[in-house]
């Protein structure tokens, strides 16, 4: 009967609601870690064979998959917990799975024997560029890493029969291989099947820029940490959060919303060598960068008067630091340790704002010891003193 009222629908209606019941964007589940996932209904399929062909029509229109193949069982697991892609299918589904515009085989270039077959996971082309994202971080965080791979990308029209086995078009090349353009420094690159030699081209062209190098990313962070913080001077709180993301990313550091991915720690290990931070600790200089970017973090989140975020932002730091001390034990020779002040300060007032005062007056005695010639921080802490008699 539903099948029936839906096919009394003018054909670009009928359309509309394959659109609006089948593409990815409508089938994703936001879930509260950020480890999103789709979740298809594809009952609509099975209505009657006129509406399976409309809606698989606009079902392959609309999601593009790309397969992932690599010899290692770990990869899949790292993709979506570290890099939090989406996988669609997996395990034995994907090994049957035949409809990728793009299979990706990433390997090393003499094949190692481990014992079982290729591990196989599918993704939408929407996630690709998290999923090379996620991979130039991860060799920057375990340099050269890539020098060791090969990778061999399959291009094929999925729909088309064998013997007349179509280009797919030079917009959806762009999408399929572009996101590439930022994995560098790979042993050997091959790319399979019918393709634009333009589109190639551009990809390997982004593959040969190398990574910025340490002191420009420092020199860059620092410059939009000043910006964000002039923002915050002149009452523009959502401009100086952007900055500070903005800033948190050439630390290699993603912050999206409240996740926080820490990437390229191997990569700071070194002295800068010329521009504004000669000789100085690259890793040091970042370490308190990040520090500085939370502080300000949780003071423009203050500012909004969003406390929960900034207690959240605050206690991330905070139990780190509590996680490296003993229990009220202070850092206070870190070049740090006036902005770390800041944190327990600026997060116990949170706690005060949300109405926890004890919370509030455990860390302003933090605050006290990092910031002892403060007297806001002083006369706060004295003020939260429990009250006698």
């Amino acid at each position: 009967m539903a099948g029936s009222r839906l096919l009394k629908l003018p054909g670009e209606i009928r359309e509309a609601i394959y659109h609006e019941v089948l593409c990815s964007v409508n089938n994703k589940y936001h879930a509260v870690d950020q480890h999103n996932k789709y979740v298809f209904d594809l009952n609509l399929l099975l209505t009657c064979q006129q509406i399976y062909q409309e809606a698989s029509t606009v079902f392959r229109r609309d999601n593009i998959f790309v397969a992932i193949e690599t010899p290692w069982p770990a990869t899949q697991q790292h993709v979506m917990m570290d890099g939090y892609v989406p996988i669609v299918i997996k395990d034995v589904a994907a090994q049957r799975f035949t409809h990728a515009h793009l299979t990706v085989v990433i390997g090393t270039p003499i094949p190692v024997q481990i014992g079982q077959p290729m591990q196989r996971f599918v993704i939408l082309v929407d996630d690709l560029q998290m999923f090379t994202e996620m991979w130039y971080y991860t060799d920057l965080t375990h340099t050269g890493m890539n020098a060791h791979l090969k990778m061999t990308l399959k291009l094929r029209d999925p729909y088309s029969k064998d013997f007349e086995q179509k280009t797919i078009p030079k917009a959806i090349q762009r999408k399929l291989l572009e996101p590439f353009g930022v994995v560098k420094g790979l042993h050997e690159v091959e790319v399979q099947g019918e393709h634009y030699d333009s589109v190639e081209k551009a990809m390997r062209t982004q593959m040969k820029v190398p990574y910025p190098k340490v002191e420009k990313c420092l020199e860059e962070a620092t410059k939009l940490k000043d910006a964000g913080n002039e923002a915050l001077k002149n009452g523009k709180y959502h401009e100086a959060l952007k900055s500070y993301r903005e800033s948190f990313s050439h630390l290699f550091i993603v912050v999206d919303r409240r996740r926080r991915s820490i990437w390229g720690d191997e990569y700071f290990q070194k002295q800068c060598q010329g521009g504004q931070f000669d000789g100085e600790n690259a890793q040091l200089l970042r370490l308190v960068l990040r520090i500085r970017l939370v502080s300000n973090t949780i003071m423009a989140h203050l500012k909004l008067e969003d406390y929960e975020e900034a207690v959240f932002w605050g206690m991330r730091t905070i139990n780190l630091l509590q996680n490296s001390l003993d229990p009220g034990g202070a850092i206070l020779g870190f070049p740090a340790a006036p902005e770390t002040g800041k944190i327990y300060y600026r997060t116990g007032m949170a706690f005060k704002a949300l109405g926890d005062k004890m919370k509030a007056r455990e860390l302003l005695r933090m605050a006290v010891k990092y910031l002892p010639n403060d007297p806001i921080v002083q006369k706060d802490y004295t003020a939260l003193a429990p009250q006698l008699g």
